[in-house]
């Protein structure tokens, strides 16, 4: 309980930023529930891994890029709170910021060049 309340009493460092962050995260959560339906039953998340099996997964995984980023801005952030340092409190909003970017880009690529959107 004492964590909530810090939560809602204290001044993050950076507020805004990862306000952004987790909106957009969410927004993006959404975005990709809905998109399920419409995309088909396998899709390339794992783009990144050699031309096989192993970059295809089921397309119920479109949600695991903005959810991981989720999970990474909210640990930040509440590691933000805690924090005395200035310098670690920027690096770990912008690292927020950063990984919202880049599960935004993978997610809008994924839903937008194979599904039938």
């Amino acid at each position: 309980m004492a964590l909530l309340e810090q939560l809602k009493t204290s001044t993050a460092p950076l507020k805004p930023l990862f306000s952004i962050s987790i909106v957009t995260n969410l927004l993006f959560l959404v975005l990709s529930a809905m998109s399920i339906f419409k995309l088909p039953p396998e899709i390339p998340l794992f783009y990144g891994m050699p031309k096989s099996n192993a970059q295809v997964a089921p397309s119920f995984t479109i949600i695991a890029p903005s959810l991981s980023s989720f999970i990474f801005t909210t640990v930040n952030y509440i590691a933000a709170l805690k924090l005395n340092q200035q310098y670690l409190k920027k690096t770990l909003a912008f690292a927020s910021i950063a990984a919202t970017i880049l599960s935004s880009i993978a997610t809008y690529k994924i839903i937008f060049l194979v599904g039938s959107i």
